[in-house]
């Protein structure tokens, strides 16, 4: 816009004008939330109720056999067709809090309260989101367990070595 006499002195008499408009006020429509991204997902699979929970996530460098059936240099150029970095990996660590039948029922628990400390916050935070979510850890009436890795069972226990679920009943596969 080009600066002319006309131009500012059409500004001047709408700034002079303004305490002449009506108020208007600025309401929040929502309270402030104590966290600004609660890190779970609700959806329904009939009656069910599915709370994907996030728990974190851990990147470390590719190495060459962690994809079993595939070559390192296919897995970079993979990774790379995807925008990701060609010489890493990231696990998202993501526990499901299942409302079936009246019952709460967790399946795996996520790295664990010990592991927010040790990973500065990356990883550990099932149980944080899960009661973000709006589930107390007192009322999960079963954990199933789908094998032994870290990312699955150290979430039993609290960073104090207490149980997470206190009152749910842990059910592992016969071979584990």
């Amino acid at each position: 816009m080009k600066l002319t006499r006309r131009n500012l002195l059409a500004g001047a008499a709408g700034v002079a004008a303004a305490p002449l408009w009506p108020s208007i006020s600025a309401n929040a429509a929502a309270p402030l939330a104590d966290k600004q991204a609660p890190s779970f997902y609700r959806y329904k699979v009939g009656d069910v109720q599915v709370n994907a929970i996030f728990d974190g996530s851990t990147t470390f460098d590719l190495t060459d056999s962690f994809v079993l059936n595939a070559k390192k240099d296919e897995v970079s150029a993979a990774l790379d067709k995807a925008f990701l970095p060609k010489d890493k990996m990231t696990l998202l660590f993501t526990p499901l809090a299942i409302n079936i039948g009246g019952k709460t029922v967790v399946i795996d628990t996520g790295m664990g309260g010990a592991s927010l400390a040790a990973s500065k916050g990356q990883n550990g935070q099932f149980v944080t989101n899960l009661v973000a979510a709006g589930i107390d850890p007192k009322s999960v009436d079963m954990v199933v367990i789908s094998h032994f890795h870290g990312d699955h069972i150290n979430g039993l226990l609290n960073a104090d070595n207490t149980l997470a679920f206190p009152n749910a009943e842990v059910m592992v596969p016969a071979v584990e």
